[in-house]
């Protein structure tokens, strides 16, 4: 678990640094922007994550699916009987965790931008 969060947290961090250099340039300002932007991002990715996998949206993706099947006239295969919750498979914890990590470090630093101003 703790190998997934290091690597979800090294890509944000590896994100929001990108941004920083092709864009605006480096700045504490620009980096406590920039890394609530993508921490907000990945925790709304990983709650999506999450009410995919606890299957609160089963039966919406078994009758669009179902619904689907008919109008195009497709055959079933494996997949088709599975929910929605058995096809996701990424772990949701990790990503929120990672990006209240990111989320923290820009409270951090913005605390930090305060008491140098």
């Amino acid at each position: 678990m703790y190998k997934r969060t290091l690597i979800y947290l090294l890509i944000q961090e590896i994100i929001i640094f990108a941004i920083l250099l092709f864009g605006t340039g480096i700045s504490l300002l620009h980096y406590i922007n920039f890394s609530f932007y993508v921490s907000l991002v990945a925790f709304l990715i990983g709650l999506i994550v999450y009410v995919m996998r606890t299957g609160f949206l089963d039966r919406v993706h078994y009758g669009f699916r179902k619904m689907s099947r008919k109008i195009r006239g497709d055959e079933e295969n494996e997949f088709s009987d599975m929910m929605l919750s058995e096809l996701v498979g990424i772990p949701y914890l990790d990503i929120i965790l990672s990006s209240i990590i990111v989320f923290l470090s820009s409270i951090v630093s913005l605390f930090f931008l305060l008491r140098v101003i």
